[in-house]
């Protein structure tokens, strides 16, 4: 059978075949449907994109006019200049090591810690803050009644820039107690590198 003869008789058959109308009709109309949805998608996306893009464009527009937008980085500027400025400042990594010691002998003697015993341990700098020294000491001694609440309310008064890390409070025959405590200073405008080795033992006066 050649390919005229396989052309009539499917011709034929497509005549003489209702059901075979009804069905290439049905897959026709299916076809049309998914095109026409996909269409519709296409511009509804279309569409949501352009109102994002136009309300994010009247934002933009919104926020160009307003004045007061300078004034308000100014302030900003300023917050952070008086909150750097409120860090304790020190002239070298050594006496940023000795404020700390000195201010954590007062606070012990505000407590009145026995036989108080404080250390300066190591200073580092700062990750990601080159302007500030961080320093970490510790605070030995014995506790008398009443001693503890006046010593932690003591060391309250040096936040945020001193800070208690681990709070040691060893009861028996005497209490004793044992802090770990960072304190931050601010550099001078040029400071030399922090010096990590432990500064040698002092006292509360």
């Amino acid at each position: 059978m050649n390919a005229r003869e396989q052309f009539e008789r499917m011709l034929q058959e497509w005549r003489q075949s209702r059901r075979l109308r009804l069905g290439a009709l049905v897959v026709l109309l299916i076809l049309g449907a998914h095109v026409v949805l996909t269409l519709s998608d296409r511009q509804q996306a279309m569409a949501d994109d352009y109102r994002r893009d136009a309300a994010l464009l009247g934002r933009l527009e919104e926020a160009s006019r307003e004045s007061a937008w300078p004034e308000r980085a100014e302030q900003a500027e300023a917050a952070a200049e008086a909150m750097r400025t409120s860090i304790p400042q020190a002239a070298s990594a050594g006496l940023a090591q000795a404020e700390l010691q000195a201010w954590l002998g007062g606070q012990a003697a505000v407590g009145q810690l026995e036989q108080a015993r404080v250390r300066a341990e190591a200073t580092l700098d700062v990750p990601d803050r080159p302007d500030l020294w961080q320093v970490v000491a510790r605070v030995e001694g014995g506790v008398p009644a009443g001693g503890l609440e006046r010593f932690l309310q003591a060391l309250s008064s040096g936040l945020p820039w001193i800070q208690v890390e681990r709070l040691e409070v060893t009861e028996g025959r005497e209490t004793q107690l044992s802090a770990i405590v960072r304190g931050y200073y601010r550099k001078p405008d040029e400071a030399p590198a922090a010096d990590a080795a432990p500064a040698a033992a002092g006292g509360a006066p």
